[in-house]
């Protein structure tokens, strides 16, 4: 299990959920194929955070509107229309935050934990003076941006005229410093929220740990996994023998006690309850051996009690955060912000809802 750093220094985390709803062929991603479970039909959360100090970041930007206008290398490829995704994008996160009374130009900086196109969003509707921070090996893989560089995934008007920060984790000024298996700068410089580089997925990813309580943290997960079932369970984190709150509340079988055993046929190990169902495909991850052991790192993040783990496209949280599970006003910005996760036993609520995906699998067993 992870050792975290100690500090009574905090910031504040709200998660942001501006409708975006990708609907993609599970096997993209993820192997084996699970039957049921055909279509990944997730979100793409932003999160936004708040430091004492009255600055204002936020983490990922989800998707922009007007994705069509993406750089063509992936404009074309979404617009397809003889492609297998399905993508909708109703909100933008710029719009939700001045709607409910955060200013742009309060927004210091916005942090891309990677480059691809469901995180990116579009800075170009943030003033200059929000810098853009990403991760290492971006310049070189991605820059200028096109139409400089006619193939790049992003856009150089991203960055134009405003600050592009590409965090080095070998030189930190303020020293080199790691969190678990991961090289890891303390943004703020007081312990209260820090980027950690793992790359797998991309060279360039990295995921955000955010200290909400003196012993609580949120780790915003970014893509370094596109599925619970990805990460999870774990020798130390393996299926309860009766899983709580039940998954499966519609199964006439299940409805009443859901037995862990009932999904050990199940994975790329079966008869196995403490492995994770899924592995990473290697279509869309840039080196699967790092993505392999930033998934087992991060692994220990999510077996510690004090680290709520939110992956940025986990659709099994949406009906807590929205509120459509308890009845009330939800976890989503500008509601209420995840600080008290642990408190409301968030964690528990939502690390085996996931096993609903698995519904029709176990329909035989």
């Amino acid at each position: 299990m992870v050792e975290l750093p100690s500090s009574t220094n905090t910031v504040s985390v709200s998660v942001i959920d501006p409708g975006v709803r990708l609907d993609l062929p599970a096997s993209w991603f993820v192997v084996p194929q699970i039957k049921g479970h055909d279509r990944l039909i997730v979100p793409s959360y932003s999160f936004l955070i708040n430091h004492p100090s009255g600055q204002k970041i936020l983490f990922d930007l989800s998707l922009r509107t007007d994705f069509e206008n993406l750089a063509p290398a992936v404009a074309q490829r979404l617009t397809d229309p003889t492609k297998p995704a399905k993508i909708t994008a109703p909100g933008d996160v710029s719009k939700i935050l001045v709607e409910n009374g955060v200013q742009l130009d309060e927004i210091s900086a916005i942090i891309w934990s990677h480059f691809h196109f469901d995180h990116t969003g579009n800075p170009l509707l943030f003033p200059q003076s929000t810098t853009l921070v990403v991760g290492p090996g971006f310049t070189t893989s991605h820059g200028p941006g096109y139409p400089a560089k006619p193939d790049s995934p992003v856009l150089s008007s991203d960055w134009r005229g405003r600050k592009l920060q590409e965090m080095d984790f070998d030189n930190d000024p303020n020293g080199t410093l790691s969190i678990g298996k991961f090289k890891a700068i303390d943004y703020f410089g007081d312990g209260s929220f820090y980027l950690l580089h793992t790359p797998g997925h991309c060279p360039d990813h990295m995921c955000g740990l955010a200290r909400v309580r003196p012993d609580s943290f949120v780790l915003m997960g970014g893509d370094f996994a596109h599925h619970p079932g990805a990460f999870r369970p774990t020798e130390l984190n393996p299926i309860p023998d009766i899983v709580r709150p039940n998954p499966l509340p519609r199964n006439p079988r299940y409805a009443s006690i859901c037995p862990g055993d009932i999904f050990e046929s199940l994975g790329h190990q079966p008869g196995n309850t403490c492995n994770p169902f899924y592995r990473p495909t290697e279509e869309f991850n840039h080196d699967l051996d790092q993505c392999n052991a930033t998934i087992e790192g991060l692994g220990e993040f999510d077996e510690n009690d004090d680290v709520l783990v939110v992956i940025a496209h986990d659709h099994s949280l949406l009906p807590i955060f929205t509120g459509e599970e308890d009845g009330d006003q939800g976890w989503l910005f500008p509601k209420r912000s995840l600080d008290s996760w642990k408190e409301a036993d968030l964690k528990n609520r939502g690390m085996w809802r996931f096993l609903g995906d698995f519904e029709e699998a176990v329909a035989d067993v």
